[in-house]
């Protein structure tokens, strides 16, 4: 009997080895698939809607602004890990939301960071002063007094429905209302707003 120094094959791939012709970026492609754009042509000779190729994307998504006191505050909902970190006035508000204004995406909004990002710059400048009380809910109203908050929706480059209004969903909707922010449409569109 003899032995072999040879090291051993490398084991088959997992899946049958495709062409490079048939690969799009770092996934594989199905042969006879089409690219989003594709004209393809039924059997009559009429073009029929191809299927878009999957991608990964933050969109659709909704983008927010709160004007207060002279300052501008933006920002955009992502699809993040776990929700953001909220002020406690906020969290408090929403954790006693009864379930019907319950979201299922419940303190993720636009609104509410950008709520809570405004009341924690309000109480970090209150905190320079000395002698001053803890920072409560009619402080934060205090702090919110004429704020203005818009939605905008941010859509594929094409859609019609990019940078219309969005109105704010309901568990947004009793928060703003409860801190008195208004909600307005974005400039140049015919979106509904409701005073806070």
């Amino acid at each position: 009997m003899t032995t072999s120094t040879e090291p051993a094959p490398p084991p088959p791939p997992a899946g049958p080895a495709l062409p490079a012709d048939t690969r799009r970026g770092d996934r594989p492609v199905l042969p006879g698939a089409r690219a989003a754009g594709d004209r393809v042509e039924g059997p009559s000779g009429t073009p029929r809607p191809t299927r878009p190729v999957p991608r990964d994307s933050i969109l659709p998504t909704v983008a927010a602004a709160l004007q207060v006191k002279g300052t501008t505050l933006t920002c955009a909902a992502t699809k993040r890990p776990g929700p953001p970190g909220l002020h406690p006035l906020v969290l408090r508000f929403l954790d006693a939301l009864p379930v019907h204004q319950r979201e299922r995406h419940l303190g993720e909004c636009p609104e509410a960071v950008l709520l809570s990002q405004a009341i924690s710059a309000a109480e970090s400048g209150r905190r320079r002063r000395p002698g001053r009380r803890s920072f409560g809910e009619s402080e934060a109203r205090k702090a919110l007094r004429g704020a203005r908050l818009t939605i905008s929706r941010i859509r594929e480059e094409g859609d019609p429905q990019h940078g219309t209004f969005q109105p704010p969903c309901r568990s947004c909707a009793a928060l703003l209302d409860h801190f008195g922010v208004a909600v307005v449409p974005p400039p140049n569109t015919d979106g509904e707003a409701r005073g806070g």
